[in-house]
């Protein structure tokens, strides 16, 4: 790997005792193994010596020494307490399982992985299919639309493919509808509002390739394609059609609140539907 780009130096995992459990330590130990990473092992709930040292049990049957790796036990709101520990321990990556569907109050009312989505000041992988026998992300999608943080994004998304020895990387650039109705609706003859249109998408194309052009792919594959519809909605839908495995987006420009969930940011029709596991990835010196 070429940790010149990006690397997650410490990686914390938050732990509940599920049946998906083994599953996200086995996921653990890969990230560990892909990128040398701390990990930081995070349970929410009141410590009793049964789960404790079930704990580490799991630990050793993964390989992951207890003793080389934090364990965090505190009791208090799930969510607060997470971010709380995220920030205290300088965390890079916070990894959470997710389901990929959730009934439509859970959603309203926000599961914990979903909440932290919206707050953690760093990047967040949510898994909504760990796996026992973990083999990384072979097809990943990632946003390349005109934005302050995507080349960070692209950057992030890269340097986990060659990590992973992934087969494709797809760069979606989404066009957004409202943008171009915009256009039309000022006082523009047809062909100008065209030329205007034509315009703004070679800029927003310009602007990509100069991005790509400072990224090191290395031999990696890519494809960049641009679709036209609502931001969030389009590379979501495309994802999953092409069967992703990972979803790589930019973490949210602000705290997401009710109102962002009735009238969606782009990124709350991924958390809504999760076509895949999702890396929401947050700039290092961004606070």
């Amino acid at each position: 790997m070429n940790n010149e780009t990006v690397i997650f130096e410490k990686i914390a995992i938050a732990v509940a005792f599920s049946p998906r459990c083994e599953a996200i330590l086995a996921e653990a130990r890969l990230l560990q193994q892909t990128f040398g990473s701390k990990l930081v092992f995070i349970h929410v709930g009141k410590k009793s010596l049964q789960e404790e040292q079930y704990l580490k049990h799991l630990l050793h049957r993964f390989g992951l020494d207890h003793t080389l790796n934090k364990i965090i036990w505190r009791e208090g709101d799930p969510v607060e307490t997470i971010l709380e520990i995220c920030q205290t321990e300088k965390i890079d990556l916070l990894v959470t399982g997710a389901l990929e569907k959730e009934s439509l109050l859970k959603y309203f009312l926000g599961g914990i992985s979903r909440q932290l989505s919206r707050k953690v000041k760093c990047s967040m992988l949510m898994l909504t299919e760990p796996n026992i026998h973990p083999t990384g992300f072979k097809q990943i999608v990632v946003e390349g639309t005109d934005h302050h943080k995507t080349e960070n994004t692209i950057a992030v998304a890269v340097a986990v493919a060659k990590s992973y020895h992934s087969g494709k990387v797809h760069i979606i650039q989404e066009t957004d509808l409202s943008k171009l109705a915009l256009i039309r609706s000022e006082e523009l003859k047809e062909n100008e509002a065209d030329f205007r249109k034509q315009q703004l998408l070679k800029e927003e194309d310009e602007k990509l390739e100069k991005i790509l052009r400072c990224t090191d792919c290395g031999d990696l594959k890519l494809a960049v394609e641009r679709i036209e519809g609502k931001p969030g909605y389009v590379i979501s839908k495309f994802a999953r059609d092409c069967g992703a495995d990972l979803l790589v987006v930019s973490s949210p420009d602000k705290q997401m609140n009710l109102l962002d969930r009735v009238f969606p940011h782009d990124i709350e029709y991924a958390l809504s539907d999760l076509p895949c596991n999702l890396l929401i990835v947050h700039p290092k010196d961004l606070d």
